[in-house]
């Protein structure tokens, strides 16, 4: 990933797989920051060494990114991520969507998801995400290894549109979006369609 360039990351399920002291040894190796916004690692071998979010100074504007993750209780045995403390990621978006937006004055807020695209039981997923905040303009999604052409526009909670994308996973399949901005006016994405830039989950 780092040789590929990323800008930033977010954590999934599968970081854990060799527990955390495993992750722990491999954040050497990441030169882009590791984002999340929703779990609280006070306790363990990471504290301090995750950033709830960035921002990125593009052409002028300033692009805010921030990370949510998924539940980890019954989805990853408790050994392996130990004392860290999850929280509900809808409240944890609208607190960090809203500093991101109204008080870093960021142009346009992207969240980096690792809560899945969709789910047929009650588990908060991208789109319940896209229609329970606020201040997100995109979600760049993971988890569910979703694989869509193009991506999909819902309705946030102040009524403007919230994108989501996925692009399945292991580099399979990457994405490409391409975002405009006129002057006094806020991001409207023209084009989307998943050709060049994308996640690996």
């Amino acid at each position: 990933m780092s040789e590929l360039g990323y800008d930033a990351a977010t954590i999934g399920n599968h970081d854990f797989d060799g527990g955390m002291d495993g992750l722990d040894k491999q954040l050497q190796f990441a030169n882009f920051p590791l984002l999340i916004t929703n779990y609280d690692f006070g306790n363990t071998v990471l504290n301090n060494k995750t950033k709830p979010y960035k921002i990125f100074s593009k052409a002028g504007l300033k692009i805010g990114v921030f990370g949510l993750g998924i539940e980890l209780k019954g989805l990853v045995p408790d050994k392996l991520y130990k004392e860290t403390i999850y929280s509900d990621p809808i409240v944890a978006a609208e607190k960090w969507g809203a500093t991101l937006k109204q008080d870093e004055k960021c142009d346009f807020v992207i969240c980096l998801s690792h809560l899945g695209y969709k789910y047929s039981e009650n588990k908060v997923s991208d789109i319940d995400l896209a229609k329970n905040t606020s201040y997100i303009d995109l979600i760049i999604g993971g988890h569910t290894h979703t694989f869509m052409k193009e991506a999909e526009r819902y309705t946030n909670m102040a009524g403007k549109p919230v994108l989501i994308n996925q692009v399945g996973w292991a580099g399979i399949q990457l994405g490409r979006l391409d975002v405009y901005f006129e002057k006094n006016k806020k991001g409207t994405c023209i084009t989307c369609k998943n050709l060049l830039v994308g996640s690996i989950s």
